[in-house]
C-alpha cells in the first residue's frame, strides 16, 4: 500500500506531459509613436456609393461599423476610375455617383462616427468635373471629409513621377480653387513608394495632408499560409512602410498611411484570406506599419464587380453584411487596445511569436503550432486585467472566436475576457497555438 501511495504522489508531483513552453515579453517603456482611434479603418470601392452600400438605415452595417469605429472609410479601389459624377442624375446606380449618393454616403458618416477619404476619378475625368464632384462633396460631408484622393494607384497607367505630377497638380489646384482649404492624400502606388519622397517634397505645400501607399503581399495565385505569416517581417510590406517612414518625416507631412491593402490583391483567395491566419497576419501588419510612425492601414473589403473579395472584413450578400470573418477580427482585437502609445517588444523563449504594446496594453500573437504561457512585463504597473483571446481550431479554420464570442451579422458582440492578476508590472497569460491574446491592464 505504500509503495502504491509514494507511485501516485510521484505522479500528482510529477510535471504535466504537455505543459506549454514558458516564454518572456517584455514590452518597451519607451515610444516613439501613437496609435489613433481611426488606425484600423477600411477601403471600399468608389462603385459602392452610387450603389447605395452606405446606408445609414442599413442597421446591420451600421452596427458592425460603429463596433470597430468610429475610424476613417477610404473610397477609391479600382472602379474610382470607372465611375463617372452625375451632378443632374437621380442616382442609386453604380456606374455613377450622384449629389443624392453622396447625401447617403454624408448619412452613414454620421450614423457610424466614421470619417471619410473620398476618391475621385483621375485616368478618364477632367479637372472641371473632379472640382465640381469634390465642391459637393465638401459641402454635403463637411467636417467628415478628411482628405480627397485623386485617382487609384496612377502608376499603373501613369508611367513617370513627372507625368503624374502635372496631372496631379491640374487636378488638386481646380479642386481647391473650387474647395478652399481642400485636403489630398496620395500618390496611393500599387505596392511601390517610389513617388512618395518627391510628392511629398512638391505637394506639401498644396494641401496634402497624407501621404499614402497601397500595399498587398502579392497576387492572389501566390496566396499560401506560411508566406503571408512571414510577410510582415520581411519582403515588401515592411519595406515600403520603411521608406514611407522616411518621406514622411523628411517632409513635414501631418502623416502617412497605408490607404489601401489587404493579404493578397485580385481579391485574396478562399482558404488563405479568409481564415485565422489571416486574422493573425492583420495583427502583425497593423503592428509594423505602427512601428513605423504609420498612422493606420486601410483593409480593402466590400464586394466588387471585378472579382470576389475573398479577405473582405465584412461577407456581403448584396449590399447586406452576412458576418464578418478574419481580418475583421485581427481589426477587432487591436480596437480593444484603445489609443495611445505604441511600444516595441521582445520575445524570448519562442520563434513564431510576436508582441507589441499599445498604452499599459499587451499583444501577444503565437503563430506557431503549440501553445505557450507568456510571462509579460508591461510598461506601467497595474494590479488587474482582462485577457481577450482570439482563437480558431486551427490556422486554417474560419471559425474564429475573440474572447469567446463571434460577431454575427447585426454586429452583436458579447466578449467574455478572463481576468488576471498583475504584480507589479508582471502577468502570466496562456496563448494557444495560431491564437493572439490581447491583455488590457488596469
Amino acid at each position: 500500500m505504500r509503495a502504491v501511495v509514494a507511485a501516485l504522489l510521484i505522479v500528482l508531483s510529477a510535471a504535466p506531459a504537455h505543459a506549454a513552453p514558458e516564454i518572456s515579453v517584455r514590452v518597451d517603456s519607451a515610444s516613439v509613436s501613437r496609435v489613433g482611434r481611426d488606425f484600423a479603418g477600411f477601403s471600399y470601392e468608389k462603385d459602392r456609393v452610387g450603389a447605395r452600400m452606405f446606408n445609414a438605415r442599413n442597421a446591420g452595417l451600421v452596427r458592425l461599423f460603429r463596433l470597430l469605429g468610429p475610424s476613417l472609410l477610404r473610397i477609391g479601389g479600382n472602379l474610382v476610375d470607372m465611375t463617372t459624377w452625375n451632378p443632374d442624375g437621380p442616382g442609386g446606380r453604380a456606374e455613377e455617383v450622384t449629389p443624392a449618393d453622396v447625401r447617403e454616403l454624408a448619412l452613414f458618416a454620421k450614423a457610424t462616427g466614421w470619417k471619410v477619404v473620398y476618391g475621385i476619378n483621375l485616368k478618364t475625368n477632367t479637372p472641371e468635373k473632379a472640382a465640381d464632384e469634390a465642391e459637393v462633396a465638401a459641402r454635403t460631408l463637411g467636417g467628415d471629409l478628411v482628405a480627397f484622393e485623386i485617382g487609384n494607384e496612377p502608376n499603373v497607367y501613369v508611367k513617370t513621377w513627372p507625368e503624374y505630377e502635372a496631372l496631379f497638380t491640374k487636378f488638386a489646384d481646380a479642386i481647391r480653387a473650387r474647395v478652399p482649404g481642400a485636403r489630398f492624400d496620395g500618390p496611393g502606388q500599387a505596392n511601390s513608394s517610389s513617388w512618395a519622397e518627391d510628392f511629398a517634397r512638391t505637394q506639401k505645400d498644396r494641401g496634402v495632408n497624407i501621404l499614402s501607399t497601397h500595399v498587398y503581399i502579392a497576387k492572389n495565385t501566390e496566396a499560401d499560409i506560411t508566406k503571408m505569416l512571414a510577410s510582415s517581417s520581411s519582403g515588401r510590406l515592411p519595406t515600403i512602410s520603411a521608406a514611407m517612414q522616411k518621406a514622411w518625416s523628411a517632409n513635414g507631412i501631418p502623416q502617412w498611411r497605408v490607404t489601401e491593402a489587404n493579404n493578397y490583391f485580385h481579391g485574396g483567395a478562399d482558404g488563405v484570406s479568409n481564415v485565422q491566419a489571416a486574422a493573425l497576419w492583420s495583427l502583425d501588419y497593423l503592428s509594423g506599419v505602427a512601428a513605423r510612425q504609420g498612422a493606420g492601414i486601410n483593409f480593402h473589403g466590400g464586394t466588387s464587380t471585378q472579382f470576389p473579395l475573398h479577405y473582405s472584413p465584412i461577407r456581403y450578400d448584396g449590399l447586406n453584411p452576412v458576418g464578418v470573418q478574419a481580418v475583421y477580427y485581427g481589426e477587432l482585437l487591436w480596437k480593444l487596445a484603445g489609443p495611445g502609445a505604441y511600444h516595441a517588444a521582445s520575445v524570448a523563449g519562442a520563434d513564431a511569436v510576436t508582441a507589441w504594446g499599445i498604452g499599459n496594453n499587451a499583444f501577444v500573437n503565437n503563430k506557431s503550432a503549440g501553445a505557450v504561457t507568456a510571462t509579460i512585463t508591461l510598461p506601467a504597473k497595474a494590479r488587474h486585467a482582462r485577457v481577450y483571446v482570439l482563437t480558431a481550431p486551427k490556422l486554417d479554420s474560419k471559425e474564429i472566436t475573440l474572447a469567446g464570442s463571434e460577431v454575427d451579422e447585426n454586429g452583436k458582440f458579447t466578449p467574455r475576457p478572463k481576468n488576471v492578476e498583475v504584480t507589479g508590472t508582471t502577468t502570466r497569460v496562456d496563448v494557444p497555438a495560431g491564437s493572439a491574446v490581447l491583455v488590457v491592464s488596469r
